[in-house]
């Protein structure tokens, strides 16, 4: 269906070469070798052959395989960034290197303990063929459907527990992103394209005509989902490397993706019924007036969709890093400049505020893509109050990365460290309460539903270590234990209002608060308890190597 350039390449026998004359390199890595050379045979071909054509056992049973990992990939993925056009995706039309970047996710996230060595071996085969597709042929790099599999390659080598692959993905951000660059998909905000400043609605003509306007219109939105999935994925990287995004919020599309029943439509047909219906407004939504509307304490337009309202979660969450970053040089060690500091205390408190609000918006999720937007915006909210609140959560990174991995004689900043969070803590027990709710949310939103993506599995580890770094260092009995009806539940979602006014009052008044396994988390022997609860917690994620390091 998809008929931009790059699905049916000419110059895709040089992969079939590559991959036959290097294929005994692959093949050496793994004890599954009967597997992988029916892979390699399959996957040599473009286009994909058809299974009624296939003679060889093994290639049967590897086309067997790669169809079942990818119905894992879009039964297990997909919702979390729909890039690709589900009602016309096929097969049979899908490029080698994007069915085995889907396949390798497919297999890391099967309940088959088996496809866990085969996501390896895949995973091997689509470095392989990315970098060959690259280096043979520039023009890929103009390719939607080639950067798609570029950027859900490097989401996997995010989450495989391969070092060699995360450390891979790092530096192939720079490839994936000046593709787009390229194509024109990221550029800067001055730079307006035709596509932006006008997409009219289509007029039901012939039928033919119609479905040429709806593939093309297809082509443009795969391109706009396509540069929003590389953004995300560059805000995950930033938040497991601690490091600044390589995209520019000012070279971000101007619009969001469309709305979710747009997207999924089935027909030409029933596409141009519902883009007529919504209007120009509503079926192409403008960042800037969404983010406007958020930070003006406004409801967001009922049209949006939820992964549009995600998008602009990760646009707030991104400045509030920026900011912090800034606030980092201006401290006294660095430049000494305490304005910088005092000047973006109100525009924090305005974005932390609006992220709240985006999350109140996705918090009535009624499908499944719904629920995973609602979780992921709900975590980088939560997790957001954590890294803005002047650098308490770098302290806690710094005593857990020390006590890890220093030698002994090393560890005299660890006290300096541990002195300095018991005094901000005690300067201020009522933010310290707050930031400790806010990363207990995050436990709880997992255990209700987490979704499989490396970087929210980095947040919910970051939410028990400040949970540990409270109940270790935090202030504890405030007020006599007479004073306290009951413990207060942290790790319960605070969709009730009554929820809410148990919270407030914990976090203005003190007292025992129980989480987890653990009745009361200012007690000195729940250190243990709640470790172990962190340990359970990753365990149930162990399909992602990451939640192992």
């Amino acid at each position: 269906m998809q008929k931009q350039r790059g699905i049916f390449h000419p110059y895709d026998h040089q992969i079939s070469n590559y991959l036959l004359l290097h294929g005994h390199s692959i093949r050496r890595m793994t004890q599954r070798r009967i597997v992988v050379d029916g892979f390699i045979r399959i996957l040599s071909e473009s286009p994909l052959p058809q299974l009624a054509n296939l003679r060889d056992t093994h290639a049967v049973q590897a086309f067997g395989d790669l169809q079942r990992l990818v119905d894992s990939y879009f039964d297990r993925f997909h919702d979390v960034q729909a890039i690709l056009h589900k009602p016309t995706w096929a097969m049979s039309s899908c490029s080698p290197a994007l069915l085995t970047a889907m396949a390798c996710i497919g297999a890391l996230l099967s309940d088959r303990e088996s496809d866990a060595e085969l996501s390896w071996a895949l995973g091997e085969i689509c470095s392989t063929m990315i970098t060959w597709m690259g280096a043979s042929d520039t023009r890929n790099y103009g390719d939607v459907s080639y950067l798609n599999s570029l950027c859900l390659h490097q989401i996997y080598s995010l989450g495989s527990g391969n070092r060699q692959l995360y450390q891979s993905a790092d530096r192939s951000r720079g490839i994936l992103i000046g593709g787009l660059r390229g194509m024109g998909l990221l550029k800067p905000r001055s730079a307006v394209s035709l596509d932006e400043r006008g997409e009219n609605i289509p007029i039901s003509e012939d039928d033919q005509a119609l479905t040429h306007e709806w593939k093309n219109w297809i082509m443009r939105e795969s391109g706009r989902r396509a540069a929003w999935a590389a953004f995300e994925y560059d805000c995950s990287l930033c938040t497991l490397t601690s490091r600044r995004g390589v995209v520019d919020l000012s070279e971000l599309p101007s619009l969001l993706p469309c709305p979710e029943s747009i997207w999924n439509a089935t027909s030409a047909q029933a596409w141009c019924a519902l883009m007529s219906r919504l209007g120009p407004g509503s079926s192409r939504p403008s960042l800037s007036l969404v983010l406007k509307l958020a930070l003006a304490g406004e409801q967001t337009p009922s049209f949006l969709g939820s992964w549009a309202k995600r998008l602009c979660s990760q646009v707030m969450g991104r400045l509030l890093w920026d900011l912090w970053q800034l606030e980092v040089v201006a401290m006294p060690e660095y430049c000494g400049l305490g304005s910088i500091i005092g000047a973006h205390r109100d525009t924090k408190r305005s974005l932390l505020k609006s992220l709240n609000n985006i999350v109140d918006a996705l918090a009535a999720p009624s499908t499944t893509s719904d629920l995973i937007s609602y979780n992921i915006a709900s975590l980088l909210c939560h997790y957001s109050h954590l890294y803005a609140a002047n650098g308490i959560l770098d302290l806690v990174i710094y005593i857990v990365r020390n006590l890890v991995s220093s030698a002994p004689q090393q560890h005299d900043g660890i006290e300096v460290a541990r002195t300095r969070l018991k005094l901000t803590f005690a300067k201020d027990p009522k933010t310290a309460r707050r930031l400790c709710w806010h990363a207990t949310q995050i436990v709880a939103i997992a255990n209700e539903y987490l979704v499989s993506a490396p970087c929210e599995i980095m947040r919910v580890f970051m939410g028990y270590i400040f949970i540990i770094a409270y109940s270790t260092y935090g202030p504890h009995r405030t007020a006599s234990p007479s004073e306290y009806s009951h413990s207060v539940r942290l790790d319960v979602h605070d969709h009730h209002l009554s929820q809410r006014q148990v919270v407030v009052k914990w976090i203005q008044a003190g007292g025992p608060a129980s989480f987890g396994s653990v009745q009361d988390i200012g007690t000195d022997s729940c250190v243990p308890a709640i470790s172990h609860d962190a340990q359970e917690m990753l365990q149930k994620l162990k399909c992602w190597g990451l939640a192992g390091f």
